[in-house]
């Protein structure tokens, strides 16, 4: 993944670009240009930060006399409730309404919070020239609020209890402990330092004993100041372009507050909240989404074939069912539940005495007429004694019944024959089984 850091003043935009790797980001290019005019930046932003194949967060550091800071005392240290509490807490600072204020605010070593925040009105415009430059900024921050990150990066010794100071042209930060103890904006003025020091040493009973002066005006500092030696990931030399070290102090210091688990100072929060992240992850999983859509298409059509085709074996089975129906009824016109009727009548037979006799004379009948036989119109069973009528193809087939009768030890007399006109037999057989008298 890829930080890319854009920071703003009046007149300079300075932008770099570091690799993360673990919590340590690793430089990669950097710029420093002038510009007059929102159009200019964009344009700058569009030549300079051109897109890369891998992921870029990009973080827009603003310059720090847009940013009204404030310490603050809330009984509350949860990130999250502090940013809703904010907006009613500085209600009296301003004239803007909670919906239109941009504010967050990072904890001091005195144990209260800086706040900051500016309008919605200011910040708005901007993330439009950013989003035309092709990048959606993810946090929005003040570059000085970080610069504590640079001291343990480079190994200056900051105790418990000792005091240090870092500044530009712009900003002064003070750090007790390594943590930010007090931050306010600079003029051009170099008595502004002094009187600041002087405040701030004499409010919080300070003595200051490390000054630290950022930029490439470090080699004009005072002899009361000396220039913040460069972190070792500066002095690598993997820096593209001609851009010196010591002006990526900054960015790196935002860079670090990113990558590091630092309470990053950001006013990207409310309606403006940056909702890339959803968007990526909706990119990332457009693919997997568009095939599990398809797949559970796939599987309703699946089901709504199958219950087709059961809809159809069950419409087929219920035609079966009312055809053999109306071939043993016949008489029955209109039937309200032809199988439970069927059921029914096999249960009577069942329940009678004579059922398993009867029934097992019917299996014989079906086994004993072969194909000569077209069908069986009438049979009586009674006891020893039977009759049946039916249709045959000639009389040879009825014959052939008879005999396959006889065979399974029924006594059969001569059948009675009505020949029809398309050579067709009506035929009458009545009998004993074997051993009994007729």
């Amino acid at each position: 993944m890829i930080i890319q850091v854009i920071q703003l003043t009046a007149t300079e935009v300075t932008g770099a670009r570091f690799r993360k790797s673990g919590t340590e980001p690793i430089p990669l290019s950097g710029f420093s240009l002038p510009w007059n005019s929102e159009e200019e930046l964009v344009e700058l932003l569009r030549e300079q930060c051109p897109p890369a194949s891998e992921d870029i967060r990009t973080i827009l550091a603003l310059p720090p006399a847009l940013v009204t800071l404030r310490e603050l005392s809330l009984p509350i240290s949860d990130r999250r409730k502090i940013r809703a509490v904010l907006p009613l807490e500085l209600a009296g600072e301003t004239a803007l309404e909670s919906p239109a204020l941009l504010c967050d605010a990072i904890p001091l070593a005195s144990g209260t919070l800086l706040a900051g925040w500016l309008g919605r009105d200011a910040l708005e415009p901007l993330l439009d020239r950013f989003r035309q430059a092709g990048m959606d900024p993810e946090v929005v921050t003040v570059a000085c609020l970080h610069w504590h990150l640079l001291l343990p990066a480079q190994g200056t010794a900051i105790g418990p209890e000792t005091a240090a100071v870092l500044y530009d042209d712009t900003a002064l930060l003070a750090i007790r402990g390594g943590v930010p103890l007090f931050c306010r904006h600079l003029g051009s003025s170099g008595a502004t330092v002094e009187q600041t020091l002087t405040t701030l040493e004499l409010t919080h009973n300070l003595q200051i004993t490390q000054r630290f002066r950022l930029g490439a005006s470090a080699r004009e500092a005072a002899a009361t100041e000396k220039p913040l030696p460069l972190p070792a990931v500066l002095t690598l030399g993997t820096i593209s372009g001609d851009m010196k070290p010591d002006a990526l102090l900054s960015p790196l210091a935002v860079a670090l507050a990113y990558c590091s688990a630092e309470p990053v100072f950001n006013l990207r929060t409310g309606p403006l909240a940056w909702t890339g992240r959803s968007s990526q992850l909706l990119r990332t999983f457009r693919v997997p989404l568009l095939l599990a859509a398809l797949l559970l298409v796939l599987l309703f059509a699946e089901l709504g074939t199958r219950w087709y085709l059961l809809s159809a074996d069950l419409n087929s089975l219920d035609r079966s069912i009312g055809k053999i129906y109306k071939e043993v009824f016949p008489t029955r016109k209109k039937p309200v539940d032809e199988s439970a009727e069927l059921k029914a009548e096999i249960r009577r037979l069942e329940s009678s005495g004579s059922s398993l006799q009867t029934l097992a004379f019917l299996k014989l009948l079906a086994d004993a007429k072969g194909d000569g036989v077209s069908g069986l119109t009438e049979v009586e069973l009674d006891e020893a004694r039977f009759m049946v009528k039916g249709d045959a193809r000639s009389s040879a087939d009825v014959t052939s019944f008879r005999q396959r009768l006889g065979d399974r030890e029924w006594n059969v007399d001569q059948p009675e024959l009505t020949t029809r006109p398309n050579g067709t037999v009506l035929f009458t057989l009545r009998g004993s089984r074997g051993g009994s008298k007729p």
